[in-house]
């Protein structure tokens, strides 16, 4: 069964969009437009209501803040990221905050764009991977990444995690930490369902340590 990719398009101009849809109908069959975003308020709601695995994103949306500040309101980001924009100045900030999958130049030749679609998708696919090949684990062993190395921990010895803005704080039974670059929308995906419950934004808990509800 071919994989399906839920896109996002966060543009102001309809010429743009009309052209963006070219694109994907032809180069890109196995590509599902959730919503067009023409506006800051759209682009907030649809984001939380479908939960994109690709965002399309054009940087001036002619208000007063741009899409790249209203992605800094998101405590959680688990799309990929490519911008379609007429602005360069942009580029640097953007591949080192977001890691985009691509940042596309208006006006931009089909290859440039179908090359930023291919590396999104195969992002995606690898986060699917994954999270198929961790709930299929039998000892469900999790790699985190810190920032300097890539510990191994077991599922059961977490006690919590918390969110930290785009981080994620790892605490485990015998009270240390760990701290990845990863945020809390990645590991509730992965964690199995039956074991840790997102109790709030900010927290996951293992079921396991749970012993008083208030």
């Amino acid at each position: 069964m071919e994989e399906k990719f839920k896109i996002l398009i966060v543009e102001d101009d309809e010429i743009s969009i009309t052209l963006i849809k070219h694109f994907l109908n032809k180069f890109c069959e196995n590509s599902i437009v959730v919503d067009e975003a023409k506006n800051s308020k759209e682009f907030i709601s649809n984001f939380l209501s479908f939960q994109p695995d690709i965002l399309l994103l054009d940087i001036d949306l002619g208000e007063e803040k741009n899409s790249l500040e209203i992605l800094n309101e998101f405590e959680e980001i688990d799309s990929e990221i490519i911008i379609v924009s007429s602005h360069k100045d942009f580029a640097l900030k953007a591949i080192n905050k977001y890691h985009v999958a691509g940042y596309v130049v208006k006006p931009y030749s089909i290859t440039e764009f179908s090359n930023a679609i291919h590396t999104a998708k195969k992002r995606v696919l690898e986060k699917r991977s994954l999270h198929h090949k961790f709930e299929n684990t039998k000892h469900h062993i999790l790699g985190v990444s810190t920032s300097t190395s890539i510990d191994l921990i077991d599922i059961k010895d977490i006690l919590y995690l918390e969110a930290e803005g785009k981080y994620t704080v790892f605490h485990m039974l015998k009270g240390d930490t760990k701290v990845t670059s990863k945020n809390i929308g990645f590991y509730e995906k992965i964690l199995p369902k039956h074991l840790f419950y997102r109790i709030h934004h900010k927290f996951i808990v293992n079921l396991n340590k749970v012993t008083t509800i208030n």
